[in-house]
């Protein structure tokens, strides 16, 4: 009987998609011993969504986060979800010296296993990062984003895992952040993909947004997947990813062997249902089959906040046509990802083009895509669009991968903007403004007795 392996991502997965990212450290302290001795195969804990959340909105420090997470976790690997090259859509590239540093000093502070992925599926862009996490220990799992298009064959993944494999990583996955990834399509890539791994273990990485998370995880674990994620049910389904108990319970009716603590999953779902009660927090349903998802394949983490964005604007009433010229756009960017940071930014986009005629007005991080900037795409970009591009920037594609064309930037930064106490708070002061650094200083010690009743309603989490 073959055992399964279950990342409980609560902590990350689970409150991005359905809280907006923000969930406190109060919220999650009490729980973390309890989750400690579930019997979990890593704890997802952190991504570079949540630290940006931390220090912006929750106006908690990250590190110090990370930190207590460690103490609290002891036993179990503390996992983090990252981008390959940068840390936000502001700071989708960064020097290579100080990506580095950053995920070394993630490792340093309790970090075990990086899961990383990158917006193009550009192999090169793992570089830096494996390097980094290799030398200070920690294992790698490398990232491969399911998408739907004509450039996304059951070879692109293939040879993908082969490239991911020759630099180095760990683990290998096939990550479905949007949701479209179906039973009958794991059936074909999972054995195709795990064939190539190289005896590395291989999971897959599937949320609910059309409904079919559980039933895909399911086939993708028949078909030779050895790890899935999952989430406590008060976080679990819409945008989110599967119920932790109910695909536990699934794996052993199939005959997997799941050795998970029953009575420490319940404690945890007794918790943060509580949690959700308290703050007045949206509770995960399972999701309506939806086939436009398959279109647009916009993530449910973006999806409702950019409804949100089109009727500020006064543009509910087109949004259909933003959905219908996302395809077009992802086709003229050499059918790029619709996964951070290039989801907001093909959707953005597409906007623009319904707004003002296509392509009359271009983000800069389009522009930068389309020269190569973020990375090589799955397909060649739209000849015309890079033309336009190349005469209005007066620049010209390049071929090598972008760290490369990145000068290093920690000896000036810290020459022009030190002492530091730290490399962790000087990391933060190049990361963010400086009014958000000050107001992360003024709001004093993070606080670790959940004391807050009624918080946010759900449109104040959109908004």
């Amino acid at each position: 009987m073959s055992k399964v392996n279950i990342v409980e991502t609560t902590l990350r997965d689970g409150q991005q998609s359905l809280w907006a990212t923000r969930m406190t450290t109060a919220m999650m302290y009490p729980i973390l011993p309890v989750m400690d001795r579930v019997g979990f195969d890593a704890i997802e804990c952190l991504g570079t969504a949540a630290m940006d959340s931390c220090v912006r909105y929750l106006r908690e420090n990250p590190w110090e986060r990370l930190r207590i997470l460690r103490e609290r976790i002891r036993h179990t690997p503390l996992q983090m979800i990252s981008i390959c090259i940068g840390f936000s859509v502001g700071k989708a590239l960064l020097p290579d010296d100080v990506l580095e540093l950053f995920f070394r000093r993630c490792a340093m502070n309790g970090v075990n296993r990086f899961f990383l992925m990158d917006g193009l599926n550009d192999i090169r862009n793992f570089e830096v990062p494996i390097r980094a996490a290799h030398k200070e220990g920690a294992k790698v799992l490398g990232g491969i984003v399911y998408s739907i298009s004509p450039a996304h064959t059951d070879e692109h993944f293939v040879q993908k895992t082969r490239e991911l494999v020759a630099f180095g990583a760990d683990i290998l996955v096939l990550k479905d952040p949007n949701g479209i990834l179906t039973p009958e399509r794991a059936r074909v890539l999972v054995p195709a993909m795990k064939a190539v791994a190289g005896g590395r273990p291989f999971y897959t990485h599937s949320h609910c947004l059309t409904g079919l998370g559980p039933a895909t995880n399911l086939e993708a674990v028949k078909y030779g997947a050895e790890g899935i994620w999952t989430t406590t049910r008060t976080l679990a389904n819409g945008f989110s990813l599967p119920a932790t108990d109910s695909m536990v319970r699934h794996l052993k009716h199939a005959g997997y062997s799941v050795d998970l603590d029953q009575d420490a999953i319940k404690q945890i779902e007794d918790h943060f249902a509580g949690v959700a009660k308290r703050h007045n927090k949206p509770v995960g349903k399972p999701a309506e089959y939806d086939p436009s998802f398959y279109e647009h394949q916009m993530p449910g983490g973006m999806l409702s906040n950019f409804q949100a964005q089109m009727a500020q604007l006064g543009l509910a009433h087109r949004l259909e046509e933003v959905f219908e010229e996302i395809p077009a756009v992802r086709e003229d960017l050499g059918w790029s990802l619709m996964v951070t940071p290039f989801s907001q930014v093909i959707g953005t986009q597409a906007a623009l083009n319904v707004l003002y005629g296509r392509y009359a007005v271009t983000l800069d991080e389009v522009d930068r895509l389309v020269l190569g900037y973020y990375g090589k795409p799955p397909a060649p970009v739209s000849a015309e669009l890079l033309d336009t591009v190349s005469r209005r920037t007066r620049k010209q594609a390049i071929t090598q991968r972008p760290g490369l064309t990145v000068e290093p930037a920690l000896d000036r930064f810290r020459r022009e903007n030190g002492p530091f106490a730290s490399d962790e708070e000087m990391l933060l002061q190049y990361l963010f403004m400086p009014e958000h650094i000050q107001a992360l200083r003024a709001a004093g010690p993070m606080q670790l007795e959940d004391t807050t009743i009624g918080a946010r309603s759900v449109v104040d989490l959109v908004r």
